[in-house]
């Protein structure tokens, strides 16, 4: 069920679609914490809106804040980890 009609569900969408870290940009965007955060802002507006999960929209805003807050910060991918070990 849905309280929104379809041009803001589309609305919606579309933002989320522009606020997500492309994943050609993932190595250069992923530390941001403006960009994680309003990725994952947007992502708790789409379940908010459109399937209104309560539990969803809030793990998303409260992941959100931990970004702004620097609580949560970048870690070098797996992959990429021996090039910052010693030999």
């Amino acid at each position: 069920m849905t309280y929104w009609d379809k041009d803001t569900i589309q609305l919606v969408q579309s933002l989320n679609d522009k606020l997500k870290i492309d994943h050609s940009k993932w190595h250069k965007d992923k530390g941001n914490k403006y960009k994680r955060a309003a990725e994952l802002i947007s992502a708790g507006l789409c379940h908010l809106i459109i399937s209104c999960n309560d539990k969803e929209t809030i793990e998303y805003i409260e992941e959100s804040i931990n970004w702004l807050k620097e609580i949560n910060v970048d870690q070098p991918c797996p992959s990429k980890n021996h090039l910052f070990k010693a030999n």
